[in-house]
């Protein structure tokens, strides 16, 4: 008799778990010799190793892979055999309940600081306005109504309505998506945090950053940043390229200082595009991966939704430590003119850009005619910022299922 015979002729087929089983798991290894089997069963992320000193009926035909119990010191029973391979993924049970810790002590920091956990919606009317980015759409259809609709790149315009409507200490840890980004930095599905507070500007968010990280690399028994840094980025430009970054910087002087500083900018076409390349170039890199550090005070043509200091700047910060960069914060826009105006403007980019047409959300807007408080808000890489603390350098590596 051969296996397969077994299998469709004498197996009852994919049986129940005995309640009786003294140990399962699948077979890593199988010893066979004078007449005895020898067994190593893989299960739970440990390795358990069963001896018989008599081969129990039918154990000619198991093969590693398979998955079975012991019943007693002479009997076993396959559960499921193993047909062909398992998909080229692995399960890692430590780093799982790593990741786990790390959302439960995350979630509890904000709970602590009463802050209340909102949901917001995976179909969405607008996904986000930020002209780089790729987005995924879909369609509702609902009897003769069809309606385009999209999943997010960020919670955010959600949120703010809860602003207007009277909440006033919020986060959320929601599902973002983001089309044509696949790097051990980017999977197109992540988890993003994004918390604000009502009523206030950037000077607690930084607060909350800064302590976060702390209790959560405390969380996780794992070394804080070396210090904590805080530059503008005229600063950072005067440190590392000798240039006086102004407000009013024009394109082409930000072109003439790419050409000084031999940096490629062949790609580059509007004022975003020879800010970054230079940013990345010259500055990004050079950032201390040991110290927590905060970049501030963006060009206006950099300000997205944050609204701009008295003397011209994108009143907004974003955090790098161990070479990633963590989060962006925001002095949030609240003026709803000014905000149609940038929105307009994102999506003359975008379609410059030959990026998919999106729709706003006028619903958003209806909110900001109504008044939202002035505040603070953050969004934050869940899987950066774990990487940074565990020193992971590849985000598909959290995911049993990356893309």
């Amino acid at each position: 008799m051969n296996r397969n015979e077994y299998l469709t002729q004498i197996w009852p087929a994919y049986p129940a778990m005995p309640d009786n089983a003294q140990a399962a798991g699948r077979i890593y290894q199988i010893e066979r010799e004078d007449g005895g089997l020898k067994l190593t069963l893989h299960r739970d992320s440990k390795i358990h190793k069963i001896h018989f000193e008599k081969a129990p009926p039918y154990s000619e035909h198991l093969i590693e892979g398979d998955l079975v119990a012991v019943i007693s010191g002479d009997e076993l029973m396959l559960l499921a055999p193993q047909r062909q391979s398992l998909p080229n993924r692995s399960w890692n049970k430590e780093l799982t309940t790593q990741w786990g810790l790390y959302l439960k002590a995350l979630r509890a920091f904000f709970v602590d600081q009463g802050f209340v956990e909102l949901k917001t919606p995976s179909l969405v009317v607008c996904p986000g306005t930020e002209p780089s980015l790729d987005v995924f759409s879909t369609e509702l259809k609902v009897g003769s109504r069809k309606q385009k609709l999209f999943l997010p790149t960020s919670p955010e315009l959600h949120l703010k309505k809860a602003l207007a409507l009277g909440a006033e200490k919020i986060f959320e840890l929601a599902p973002c998506f983001r089309n044509g980004e696949v790097t051990e930095r980017h999977q197109p599905e992540f988890l993003m945090l994004e918390w604000y507070r009502a009523y206030a500007n950037l000077t607690l968010i930084k607060e909350d950053m800064i302590s976060l990280v702390q209790t959560l690399a405390k969380a996780l028994g794992v070394p804080v940043p070396k210090a904590v840094r805080s530059y503008s980025v005229a600063e950072l430009f005067k440190m590392h390229c000798g240039f006086d970054l102004k407000p009013d910087t024009s394109k082409d002087e930000l072109k003439a200082l790419a050409e000084k500083c031999g940096v490629d900018v062949r790609s580059a076409e509007s004022i975003d595009d020879y800010f970054f390349l230079i940013f990345m170039d010259k500055i990004e890199t050079q950032l201390p991966a040991d110290e927590l550090i905060f970049v501030e005070k963006y060009p206006p043509y950099q300000a997205a939704l944050a609204r701009l200091t008295s003397d011209g700047w994108g009143d907004r910060f974003e955090a790098y430590w161990k070479g990633l960069e963590l989060c962006n914060a925001f002095h949030e826009l609240n003026d709803p003119e000014v905000q149609r105006l940038r929105s307009a403007e994102d999506l003359q980019k975008k379609n410059e850009m030959k990026k998919e047409e999106i729709s706003l959300d006028p619903e958003f807007f209806q909110c900001l005619e109504a008044g939202m408080p002035p505040s603070g808000g953050i969004a934050l890489g869940v899987e950066r910022l774990f990487m940074a603390l565990t020193n992971i350098s590849d985000i598909s590596s959290l995911r049993l299922f990356p893309l």
